[in-house]
């Protein structure tokens, strides 16, 4: 295991990049499923389980991918170079 994982400031960027993901998990998911629904005027109760299925990889992808771009300031925040001079 690389000796990065074991430090104090990667649990601190594991714990953010969780929240990001909770949060574009939420948000992205709203989105989908209230969209579907307003664009095809398709009540949730009436889904089949394919379609279903194809929203919640929907769901997936997008928030891997914004998991991604919104860990990036945490990861060169907690992760990068740390300075050893006062100024």
């Amino acid at each position: 295991m690389l000796p990065i994982t074991r430090t104090r400031d990667f649990k601190k960027f594991l714990i953010a990049a969780t929240v990001v993901f909770v949060i574009a998990v939420s948000v992205i998911s709203r989105v989908t499923f209230k969209g579907v629904e307003d664009q095809y005027n398709l009540p949730i109760e009436n889904w089949s389980l394919g379609l279903f299925v194809i929203q919640g990889a929907w769901v997936f992808i997008y928030s891997i991918m914004f998991t991604i771009i919104g860990s990036l300031p945490f990861a060169f925040y907690f992760l990068g170079p740390k300075s050893n001079h006062d100024s």
